[in-house]
This record gives structure tokens, C-alpha cells and sequence, in this order.
């Protein structure tokens, strides 16, 4: 199912622009979305590998965060119970659509930049966000709308590259973060038992909604 909303004016905020240490990094451009999804891609970073890893369960309801034109939603859907599509982007998100029904696969889709999901309460197991966390300009009003959306044993997956580099590192690649700040940024919103768990230049940094009063 394609649910294109926009919440607030999320169609020209949200996951604008961070300023990082090596500079400005912009929000991957709707043009070169092809190179977010296609099958040289799928082939050497094939998504079912970085899935595995993330204990997704056959009853899950799992976010993709960021999910660009559907390069991990749709495998997602594959393994999870149900899988949702959240991007800023309208031809983004037009691009997951035309990939699922490719695929065969249902997904719903929704336009937010994260500050105000059209999700329930207490409603989602996991969220996921793949090389998306950096581009997030409002973190902490992203991450308390997590924290509202997730099950009181939700988690959140974040997926950065900390280390390496490459010719298209901070440009149209993901830029090198440190860990340690997206570990403070989920304690300090009110996630715990935080993981990192390596992944090729990647870091996988897991946080799971702190019971109350903890």
C-alpha cells in the first residue's frame, strides 16, 4: 500500500542539512536515486546480509527510516510480519512503490521527516535507519517520536560508516560519524541497552526504549 502523507511541512524540512566535521553533507538527491537501488548494488551489499543481523522476527513490525527507493524495505517485507517505508521524499517514495510491486511485495509507505509518524502508540518493534541518522537535522524531536511509536520493548537500529573512507564519502556516500555521539544522542533521548556491533566500514548501533522510570 502507498500512504503518501506529509506531515507538516515535511515535504521541503526535515532531513535537510548536517553540518558534519568535514563539512556540509546534503540529503542524497531524488536524480541519482538509481544508485541507492540496482542490482550491481544489491549484488555487492546484498540487504538480506545486514538484515540477518538485526533479530527480526516473522510477527515484527519494522520501520525503514529514511527508505530511499526500497532497497532494504523491500527485503524487509520478506522477513518481517510488516514493513513500513518512511522518507521525506514524494519520488522517493514513488520509487518504492513501483520497486515493491516489482517485487510482489506489500509495504506502506508514508512521507514524514520523523518529527510526526501516522503510526499508533506503542505500535513498532523496530526502526531501522541505514546511512540516514547523519541527514536528520531535528535528532532529538526525531528520536522522541520514536521513542512514542515503539513498543515498551522496541528497538532502534542505526547503521553508520565510522571508519574508512572512499572517493564518495561525504559527497553522495554516507561521511565517516563517530559512534560514540549517535550512542549519546539515544542514551541522552531515552534509549538503552546500547550495542555496536561492527559491519564491514559500518557500525550497527542498537538501542532499545528504556523501560519507564529506569
Amino acid at each position: 500500500m502507498f500512504v503518501l502523507k506529509a506531515s507538516g511541512d515535511s515535504v521541503n524540512a526535515g532531513l535537510n542539512l548536517s553540518e558534519q566535521s568535514h563539512g556540509h553533507h546534503h540529503r542524497f538527491p531524488d536524480k541519482l536515486a538509481f544508485l541507492l537501488n540496482n542490482p550491481l548494488r544489491r549484488r555487492l551489499l546484498p540487504p538480506e546480509r545486514l538484515i540477518s543481523k538485526l533479530g527480526i522476527d516473522s510477527n515484527d513490525v519494522v520501520v525503514d527510516f529514511g527508505c530511499g527507493p526500497g532497497f532494504i524495505t523491500i527485503p524487509l517485507a520478506k522477513v518481517a510480519g510488516k514493513a513500513i517505508g518512511v522518507d521525506v521524499s514524494p519520488r522517493m517514495l514513488e520509487r518504492a512503490d513501483r520497486y515493491a510491486k516489482r517485487r510482489q511485495v506489500s509495504v506502506e509507505l508514508l512521507q514524514s521527516d520523523g518529527t510526526d509518524l501516522e503510526l499508533t502508540d506503542k505500535s513498532i518493534d523496530l526502526i531501522l535507519l541505514n546511512h540516514v541518522f547523519h541527514e536528520i537535522e531535528n535528532k532529538r524531536g526525531t528520536l522522541s517520536e520514536f521513542l512514542r511509536v515503539l513498543k515498551p520493548s522496541g528497538r532502534v537500529a542505526i547503521i553508520e560508516k565510522t571508519s574508512g573512507g572512499g572517493i564518495l564519502s561525504g559527497r553522495f556516500g554516507p561521511p565517516i560519524i563517530n559512534e560514540e555521539e549517535v550512542t549519546r544522542e539515544l542514551k541522552a533521548a531515552g534509549f538503552d541497552s546500547l550495542q555496536a556491533i561492527p559491519y564491514g566500514k559500518d557500525s550497527v548501533i542498537l538501542g532499545q526504549k528504556a523501560a519507564p522510570g529506569s
